[in-house]
């Protein structure tokens, strides 16, 4: 055989080898009695735990979570929304349900840095304002330790609004040069009067005006799954109230600790803020 059939029948079985182990490994997943997304996780990652065969209780990452059916009370589909912290270091990690243990493999992600300018008062906030910040902090830690138990989302989570995504979720800033954070949610680029929308079903917890958030509407979606809006200008739904997905909650604006109109998303689960972008594309 001339050295160039060879070379194109070696491509040939390396090509179908590689297709079997592909096919093998779906395969492989799709027997595993749980299947997860996405795959590899990594820090900071939500993730959706799936199952055609277990539901009820389930421990991950020291938390509890629980398998309910995807769809109505007959579903043969159940599922887990969870999350990843950031501070988790690569390694498998055991998710337990009843009588199993699966391990789940956790990747390392890297963050970008950012640096940026705002006002000074944001930065090192006057003496006058510093009973109000703790007054919010405390009705922050309040709202995200009552969620009711029973899930009140459904299906997928939608974005707030149809612009571009500007600064990502995970990036360690520095404010006027001094201080540091982590960017807990994802920016939207949102002319000030930019109509907001629910990313899920669930209950308004918080509408209303705070020191660094501006403009904060909080809706609690069940299951102590949360999402944030930030830098609102105008509030169109009440705490307490009722959402579905997709409808109006607020305006955007440029209110809080902001350098501009824009709107801020993030995502808390169980006391951890989630990457908004990857829940988005569940």
């Amino acid at each position: 055989m001339p050295p160039s059939s060879r070379r194109r029948e070696f491509l040939r079985l390396a090509t179908a080898a590689g297709t079997v182990v592909a096919v093998e490994g779906q395969q492989q997943q799709q027997n595993q009695p749980v299947q997860w997304a996405p795959r590899p996780l990594f820090n900071g990652a939500p993730v959706l735990f799936r199952s055609n065969t277990l539901s009820g209780p389930a421990t991950w990452l020291g938390r509890q979570i629980e398998f309910r059916p995807a769809g109505d009370a007959d579903s043969k589909l159940y599922t887990a929304l969870a999350g990843v912290d950031l501070n988790t270091k690569p390694g498998r990690y055991p998710l337990v349900i009843g009588d199993l243990t699966i391990p789940v493999l956790v990747q390392s992600r890297a963050y970008p840095v950012s640096r940026i300018r705002v006002d000074s008062r944001f930065v090192d906030p006057p003496k006058d304002e510093a009973k109000r910040i703790a007054e919010e902090r405390e009705l922050k830690k309040r709202v995200f330790a009552e969620s009711p138990k029973e899930r009140l989302w459904r299906g997928s989570f939608a974005a707030p609004t149809g612009t571009t995504q500007t600064s990502p979720f995970g990036a360690r800033r520095t404010y006027n040069g001094k201080t540091r954070s982590i960017h807990q949610g994802l920016d939207f680029a949102a002319a000030t009067g930019s109509e907001i929308r629910a990313a899920n079903s669930g209950i308004v917890r918080i509408a209303r005006p705070m020191y660094f958030e501006g403009g904060l509407v909080v809706i609690d979606h069940g299951e102590s799954i949360f999402t944030l809006y930030m830098h609102l200008s105008e509030f169109l739904v009440k705490e307490g109230q009722n959402i579905g997905k997709g409808e109006p909650i607020a305006k955007s604006g440029a209110t809080g600790r902001v350098t501009g109109p824009h709107l801020h998303f993030s995502v808390l689960w169980q006391g951890a803020y989630l990457e908004p972008a990857t829940l988005l594309r569940l």
